[in-house]
């Protein structure tokens, strides 16, 4: 809540944030990294991880910026700058990074793409849209995605609808998840009446084409005795001329 609100990030910053724990609370101090003459903008870097598909552009104006909040500035050759005493700690982090996790492309929701906020939880996928969560602004800090959290009571889930961010807790999980007919995988019971619905739409509509053909095809073909009256009508014809004529 003080001025250091206002400082703007830059990739050369003349100050660094270190993190101190005063009286038992966790505080954030701004400390300058050199000597700053009067009247000089204070700035740090911000470190920003930025979230969904979008990299937010940097414009500080320093000679080593790196184009994009979060990534590492450049030194003076152009390239990414890397610490000396980490670069064996990274090449261990490039493999392990190797099985990272790849977020989904399509909102898990609507099913549609776009920019999307993704699940900070390591092994979820899942990717939303702002509207879909009914939020007007990406979460802030740590964020867990509406499908780990129970729908009756908030807790952490145990049961999962494979098809939709619906879940549910230990104390609610028994009849709310059933498996879905056509993979097998378990969902909940909104898409099996959806489903049910649509097999029932299918059903219908079978009932209401059979007759329609049946009659079709009576109606194309003439019904079973009608070539024997005429016949019979072309007999009794014939016999009339005939005794006409004598």
């Amino acid at each position: 809540g003080n001025y250091s609100r206002f400082m703007n990030h830059s990739c050369q910053p003349n100050c660094e944030t270190q993190k101190w724990t005063v009286n038992g609370d966790t505080r954030v101090g701004l400390f300058a990294v050199c000597d700053i003459p009067a009247g000089t903008e204070l700035t740090f870097n911000y470190n920003l991880d930025c979230l969904g598909n979008e990299k937010t552009v940097c414009r500080c104006g320093a000679p080593n910026c790196s184009g994009f909040l979060g990534d590492r500035p450049k030194n003076s050759n152009g390239q990414t700058a890397e610490p000396k005493g980490k670069r064996l700690k990274r090449k261990y982090k490039k493999r392990k990074s190797e099985g990272k996790k790849k977020s989904e492309d399509e909102c898990f929701r609507c099913g549609d793409g776009g920019q999307l906020v993704l699940c900070d939880k390591k092994t979820c996928t899942k990717a939303y849209h702002l509207s879909c969560l009914n939020l007007t602004k990406r979460p802030f800090g740590r964020w867990d995605c509406p499908w780990h959290h129970c729908d009756v009571c908030g807790k952490n889930s145990e049961a999962f609808c494979q098809l939709c961010p619906n879940s549910f807790c230990k104390a609610h999980q028994e009849g709310a998840l059933r498996p879905w007919p056509p993979t097998g995988q378990l969902c909940c019971l909104e898409h099996d009446e959806l489903e049910g619905t649509d097999s029932q739409a299918q059903d219908v509509n079978l009932e209401t084409t059979a007759p329609t053909t049946t009659t079709a095809t009576i109606a194309g073909r003439p019904p079973k005795g009608s070539r024997k009256a005429e016949g019979a009508e072309a007999k009794t014809k014939g016999s009339k001329r005939k005794a006409a004529e004598a």
